[in-house]
């Protein structure tokens, strides 16, 4: 609602241009850009929530895993856990990251292009 009432998309209304193109053309592009920050956070936390729902829920899993390797000090598998979590997570916002380049022209750059 906040993109709606921007002074862009009122100029653009004030130029005559239909309010579908309005609204596609223009608003939504610069609405997305939360949505899109935000799913690349959600991929991560797809790993963690299934790690923990894999804990409680007694599945056989990378949760059950890594609760043994930590109580049992396994160094190499904790690590290696953390690693891949941090690695899925830097896979999410990098990907998010295109996504937006993708979606909203306002950060794109002369020179890249």
């Amino acid at each position: 609602m906040e993109v709606l009432d921007s002074p862009f998309i009122r100029a653009a209304l004030g130029h005559g241009i239909s309010r579908h193109r309005i609204l596609f053309r223009h608003a939504l592009p610069a609405a997305t850009n939360p949505l899109v920050s935000l799913f690349a956070f959600s991929l991560a936390a797809l790993l963690s929530g299934s790690l923990l729902t894999e804990v409680i829920m007694g599945w056989p899993g990378l949760g059950p895993l890594l609760l043994e390797a930590v109580l049992a000090r396994d160094i190499y598998v904790v690590v290696g856990a953390v690693t891949f979590s941090t690695l899925f997570l830097v896979a999410g916002m990098a990907l998010g990251d295109l996504l937006l380049f993708a979606s909203d022209p306002r950060i794109r750059s002369e020179a890249l292009l």
